[in-house]
């Protein structure tokens, strides 16, 4: 028996697609560094430096590279580890219940070589280590970039995400940050209906319910 789908559930489909586009934009301001205050191939700002534009400098230092190695995206990227181990935070707004997924791009100075931790939190919470290999043979012009990911419920209104690193990165050659970005992840049950989840009784839809489960990926 062939089920046919009425003209509201067309115009259903169609208005959530346009509310979750496949790219949604990011709610991180500079996410790939490309906007701020530095000179020559490399600055090192220190903490209290807002010389890149939309991120803070907490503690320590990181290195605002421009020309020393070749970025992820773009020509600007960082080095966590400066003249010290430093901490790059950036707050955003956000909805209380609502599920939303960070990506980032990580890679190691290449002036040692060696794995170096990269750790992410939010909101001064238990921080997610992810680690780059620092692969034998990457240097500046091939930086091994590599893509990351984890998703997190938001509490508040306000979510401040910071990175930093730990003791295992060598000062002055720490794990390299680039082309971040946070977006909200979609409901899942309007998803399912996007992909055919119609419940269709009578001429009208019942949404089923799911459960949302958010998980470190």
């Amino acid at each position: 028996m062939k089920k046919h789908i009425t003209s509201a559930a067309m115009a259903l489909g169609a208005a959530l697609l346009a509310a979750f586009p496949a790219q949604a934009a990011s709610l991180i301001t500079n996410g790939s560094f490309e906007y701020g205050n530095t000179s020559g191939s490399f600055s090192n700002e220190g903490a209290g430096s807002t010389n890149i534009f939309g991120w803070t400098v907490d503690t320590g230092s990181v290195d605002y590279i421009s020309s020393y190695w070749a970025a992820s995206d773009g020509a600007r990227s960082i080095d966590i580890a400066g003249s010290a181990i430093g901490a790059l935070s950036q707050s955003f707004t956000t909805v209380a219940g609502n599920a939303y997924k960070v990506t980032f791009d990580l890679a190691s100075n290449p002036d040692l070589q060696g794995a170096r931790d990269l750790l992410v939190s939010i909101n001064g919470g238990t921080p997610i280590t992810f680690t780059h290999p620092g692969s034998t043979g990457h240097d500046a012009a091939g930086m091994n970039w590599t893509g990351q990911s984890f998703t997190f419920l938001a509490t508040g209104a306000n979510t401040t995400l910071t990175f930093t690193t730990n003791g295992t990165a060598q000062t002055y050659f720490g794990p390299a940050l680039d082309n971040v970005a946070v977006t909200g992840v979609p409901e899942p049950a309007a998803w399912a209906m996007l992909l055919g989840g119609f419940a269709l009784v009578g001429g009208s839809m019942r949404r089923r319910r799911t459960a949302t489960a958010v998980t470190f990926a």
